[in-house]
């Protein structure tokens, strides 16, 4: 199955390495002061959601299905590794946004808090694991073409829910008015949100073997 998962990265090498170029230059203009960190931390969350419609339209275009499905994997062990795939670009993008927020956070070039960028990022990270979890059964279920489409839908339902959400509380702003013990608890809400996230791409994972458990190749 590792070899799965290495097979995603290295499909994905090329987009991989253009979408870190952009990422430094948009670093750069972060530090510039041009932008807020929080835009960059967005930025990269946001290509996670993107990949893995990458990687099924580059699998859809070498007929990787038919020949996948003739080692001895398994379609469950297929799938399994997809989603492992997007973990790890989770982690590594998580871990990209913490580098750069505490590097700008000692240059003093941070124009918000540390601790109300971490909430952005963390506010980010859930949003682009929710929009693979909605979006990963799209993909075995329709394919990437049609998927592309429904991309935009999710997306909608997704900022919708997050604008009722935050505006009713002044968006981000709300951090600013907590006392010590209520930052302390407002803290935990991202801790809590990624595990949710980890919840719906474990439920996600279970529709995405069934699609596939039934697709004929």
């Amino acid at each position: 199955m590792s070899g799965l998962i290495v097979k995603d990265f290295l499909i994905l090498r090329k987009t991989l390495r253009s979408y870190l170029l952009i990422l430094a230059i948009y670093v750069a203009v972060a530090f510039a002061g041009y932008w807020s960190s929080s835009f960059v931390g967005g930025f990269m969350m946001v290509m996670v959601a993107l990949l893995p419609m990458n990687t099924f339209a580059y699998d859809k275009q070498a007929k990787w299905d038919v020949y996948g499905l003739s080692l001895p994997v398994g379609r469950t062990k297929t799938v399994a590794a997809r989603y492992l795939a997007v973990l790890i670009m989770f982690a590594a993008s998580a871990a990209l946004t913490i580098v750069l927020g505490a590097v700008m956070n000692l240059a003093g070039r941070m124009e918000e808090e540390l601790g109300e960028y971490l909430f952005a990022c963390a506010l980010c990270i859930v949003i682009a694991m929710l929009v693979n979890a909605m979006m990963l059964p799209f993909l075995y279920k329709f394919g990437p073409e049609r998927a592309r489409i429904m991309f935009f839908g999710v997306i909608g339902v997704i900022a919708l829910v997050v604008v009722v959400v935050l505006i009713p509380l002044g968006g981000l702003e709300w951090l600013n008015s907590l006392d010590e013990s209520a930052l302390e608890q407002a803290a935990a809400l991202p801790a809590a949100a990624v595990a949710a996230g980890l919840v719906l791409l474990a439920l996600s994972f279970l529709l995405s073997r069934h699609f596939y458990g039934n697709q004929d190749v």
